[in-house]
């Protein structure tokens, strides 16, 4: 097949879905103690790779903005494959250690550049119109392969064995190399100033204080994603806390996610019926909100309210960087959505822990009604500012 623009879109489904087919998942907590550690090493291991991830995040993007989006997004192929392959043949602390290592520097490289890569290919042939259908269906792709790897992973390990799930999932990672070698770099906008920390910074600043009408969008993007990366962990919680078993608990995760990939995969036609201001409102008032009824209804309503987070998730993440993306120049893409990614995660170190710690000392229903109120105030002030910065770009068209 003929590389052009439009095969780079389904290069970037076959990227997106080796990283998001996650045959460990429902394994890797037995992995770690099968092979000797303990409860403090693995959070010690995920805390490591989070902070090799921030790291890498904004330096990361910005090399793509000066390499190239396919190349950044090679590294990054590589270096999964490779977290991945050092880990099915390491059997203790230090060899899972250089994994996350690993793992955590492909992660930053291919974050953004995806985005970066997809949306100035549909430019490169008018179609950035279109941005927000396609990223709806590779984030739908992501959720359903996510779901699927789920169920495949555990069949592995009862079939075979724990290591032979990872020597899968090195498999799978390794599909991406290919796939990023065959993208074709995309025209845009080359970058003028020289590159460097000072040309960093000002792309930061430019990016969250002086372009107003991307600052808005990142600013609310970031507390939306925080939000949503953080209920992913705190519903896993509250089921728990409930008193609900692993019998239950796997179905309604495979429900929620599901309800993610569906509403995904037709994100566009979910927010022109809505309205996009009626789309983004309904995100501004139910992720946070979600929190608070968590927090004080019983468990049967409370599911119906994951429901509809879950379904609200579904489009409010392929629409957020959707409006990223128009109001940022191609010669800065990759950097500026890095900085949105890196803020979530800052975002998500600070609320996990305020959360488990209030739970610990109060309640978690205590926890989940505080942490939704300064959610919803954060993303009531960060909508005002939208609004008034985009103006009449927030008429329905």
């Amino acid at each position: 097949m003929k590389r052009t623009l439009q095969t780079n879109i389904y290069n970037l489904y076959l990227i997106k879905l080796s990283k998001w087919f996650m045959l460990i998942m429902p394994i890797v907590a037995l992995y770690y103690s099968d092979n000797g550690l303990d409860d403090f090493d693995i959070y010690l291991l995920q805390a490591i790779y989070s902070v090799s991830v921030a790291v890498l995040e904004i330096p990361s993007g910005y090399m793509a903005d000066i390499i190239g989006r396919k190349k950044s997004l090679i590294a990054g192929s590589i270096l999964g494959t490779l977290g991945y392959v050092i880990y099915s043949l390491s059997s203790d602390f230090s060899g899972f250690l250089l994994a996350e290592i690993a793992l955590g520097f492909g992660g930053s490289f291919i974050s953004g550049s995806d985005s970066a890569m997809l949306y100035d290919s549909l430019a490169g042939v008018k179609q950035q119109h279109r941005y927000l259908q396609l990223e709806g269906r590779i984030t739908s792709l992501g959720n359903f392969a996510e779901t699927t790897a789920a169920v495949c992973g555990g069949v592995i390990a009862v079939i075979l064995s724990y290591r032979f799930v990872y020597i899968s999932q090195a498999i799978i990672a390794a599909v991406a190399i290919p796939a990023s070698l065959l993208l074709l770099e995309p025209p845009r906008k080359k970058m003028l100033s020289p590159p460097g920390l000072g040309h960093i910074l000002r792309v930061c600043k430019e990016s969250l204080f002086t372009n107003k009408k991307l600052s808005s969008t990142l600013i609310l993007s970031s507390i939306i994603g925080t939000s949503t990366l953080c209920m992913a962990w705190t519903a896993q919680v509250y089921f728990v806390n409930a008193g609900l078993t692993e019998k239950l608990i796997t179905p309604l995760w495979v429900i929620l996610n599901l309800t993610v990939a569906v509403v995904a995969a037709f994100a566009a036609i979910v927010v022109e019926k809505m309205g996009k201001r009626n789309a983004i409102l309904a995100i501004i008032i139910i992720i946070p909100l979600s929190y608070i009824l968590l927090g004080i209804l019983p468990l049967v309503p409370a599911i119906m309210v994951l429901l509809i987070f879950y379904g609200i998730r579904g489009y409010a993440t392929p629409l957020l960087k959707d409006m990223a993306n128009r109001y940022c120049d191609s010669d800065t893409r990759a950097t500026v959505l890095s900085i949105r990614n890196m803020i979530i995660r800052i975002g998500f170190a600070i609320l996990g822990p305020a959360i488990g710690a209030m739970s610990a000392g109060y309640s978690l229903s205590f926890a989940l009604k505080l942490s939704g109120t300064v959610l919803l105030v954060l993303s009531c002030l960060a909508a005002v500012f939208l609004f008034y910065s985009l103006g009449e770009d927030m008429k329905d068209s």
